[in-house]
Formats: structure tokens, sequence, C-alpha cells
């Protein structure tokens, strides 16, 4: 047998968006194409992987789109995705309002770190004041799941945006979904697997190798569900098992089959920032993706093969 190369790869927080990563570790994945990856760590948030993957600390990360794109027009990072991943958002709304058309004048919490939440924060407000529903303003809130939930139920906030799993607590107190960012076509489309640009192009088999071993671990999320709610409440910490399983019911059926980076999504993205941010204008989401190894995993049928 081949020595394993040894790499290390890390994620920005512990929601859904983990999961295939952290499905492809505990599955042996990583080791079957010939990787050797220590238990990928919390990195702190997306700037925490970004920081990561520039100073060598890890070579592959999982995170979503804002703050790679915004290091990158900074001339801060060049980081580009080579995947997409998992990721669901919801305006989320306090006891006792139950559709958008209510908002209006309402508050939405933000806690304005610079990370996906805080983007579609914005790029709600924005979307709902082109609707009509005018006036929804931000107001900062404490990061963290039981931050969020706790100004829900006081009425500090109205909404937030929410991800499984920490929504789905928040919806069994009584709190509604009002917004799906599906709507949008933001769902499963702002985040996946990155690395930086220097480091693929010096080391495209250890790339091609990983790209392998995620891809098959998202169709072991996909058809394994007692194993994939064993690896979420594992690395989320989560002790109510009925929470993981309601993440994975609710995630699984929109995953895709082939995990591409979404080029729409990302240039939506690019196109709101380029409203507060002056490099984002004309920017093309092209620039920010290398999707070259999962097309060779389909043209090859190395994915189709998953499914037979």
């Amino acid at each position: 047998m081949a020595e394993l190369i040894k790499i290390n790869a890390g994620f920005a927080t512990i929601g859904q968006g983990a999961g295939p990563m952290m499905v492809t570790w505990k599955a042996g994945l990583f080791r079957k194409h010939g990787l050797d990856v220590d238990r990928p760590p919390v990195m702190g948030g997306a700037k925490g992987v970004v920081s990561g993957l520039m100073s060598g600390e890890i070579q592959f990360g999982n995170l979503a789109a804002p703050a790679p794109l915004r290091a990158n027009l900074k001339g801060a990072a060049d980081v580009v995705f080579l995947t997409g991943g998992i990721n669901q958002q919801f305006v989320i709304g306090r006891p006792g309002l139950n559709s958008r058309e209510e908002l209006a004048g309402k508050t939405i919490g933000t806690v304005a770190d610079g990370g996906i939440g805080d983007a579609l924060v914005k790029f709600v407000i924005a979307k709902l004041d082109a609707a009509g529903i005018k006036g929804l303003r931000e107001v900062p809130i404490a990061h963290g799941a039981a931050a969020e939930l706790a100004a829900l139920m006081s009425g500090k906030v109205d909404v937030v945006v929410g991800t499984p799993p920490e929504c789905i607590d928040a919806i069994r107190h009584g709190c509604k979904y009002l917004i799906d960012f599906a709507e949008y076509g933001l769902n499963y489309a702002l985040g996946g697997i990155a690395a930086r640009r220097d480091y693929i192009e010096k080391h495209p088999e250890i790339t091609r190798k990983f790209v392998k071993a995620y891809v098959e671990g998202m169709h072991r999320y996909r058809t394994d569900r007692e194993f994939t709610v064993d690896v979420q409440a594992d690395y989320s910490g989560i002790a109510d098992r009925t929470i993981a399983e309601e993440t994975y019911d609710l995630t699984q059926p929109g995953m895709p089959r082939a995990p591409y980076p979404v080029v729409a999504a990302l240039q939506t993205l690019l196109d709101f920032m380029a409203n507060e941010l002056a490099e984002a204008k004309g920017a093309d989401a092209k620039r920010f993706i290398d999707d070259r190894f999962i097309r060779e995993l389909e043209d090859n049928g190395f994915i189709e093969s998953l499914a037979k």
C-alpha cells in the first residue's frame, strides 16, 4: 500500500455545512484515497479558515463564501472554491410573526462579523425593500445559537437569519420560517471546499485525491442517514439526537449529486457586495472557482459509479 500523504483540513463552524467533510473523515474516505488527515478542527469562523489556508496551517477548508470573496477582492488572499457544499439559510421570525409582509418596520438581528449571516441580513433587507416591505433594520446581537434564540424570544429582535441545526431549536420554541433563501437561488450555493490557488497548482494530485474523497463523503452523507446523524451529533455536540435527525431530513433532499461550485449564486453575492465594496464592482465569480476536479470525476464516471 502506498504511503499516505499528510495534510490538514478545517472548517468554519459546527453547523450543517461541515457535515460532508466530517462524514468523509469519520468514514475513513480520506485514507481510502491516500490522504492522512487528522480530525478537522473548527477554525473560528470563515475568516479563521481563510487565515489558516493562507498561512499553510491547513491546506483545505470548508467555509461560506462572503469572507473568502472579500479577502480575495481586497488582495489579502487568493483562495478558490473547488466544490460546492451545504448551506441552507432561513429568515426566522419570533413567535407571533407569520409572514414576511409583517416585517415592515421590524428588526433583524446581526452579529456583524462579515460572515454569511451578516451578508444575508443585508441581502434580505434589500430584497424586502424592493418588494415594498420597507423599514426592516439591523440590531446587534451576540453570536451563537443560544444568544439568537434569546434575542428572538425576548423580543429584542423580530427575526434572525438562521441555519440548521441551530434554527431547529427556535422552531421548537414557536418561531417560524418566514423566508427560505432557496427562493433567491442561494441554498447549497454559497460555500464548500476551498484552497489556496498556488497550493492547487503545485499539488494537483493531492487536490484531486481530496476532492474525490469529499465527493464520496457527500454521497455517503446523502445515502446513509443513521451514520450521518451520528456524525452530526458528535461534531456539533448535539445532546438531543432528534435535532440532528431533523437537520439531516431538512438538508438531505436538496443536496446535489455532483457538488459543483455554483457560479450564479456567487455572482449574485458579488453583485450585492458591490453596493458597499468597490472592488466587487464588475467582479466575475468564475475567478473564484476551480471546478476541474469535479468535472474530472463526472467525466470519468466516478460520480455515476457511486450511485450504483
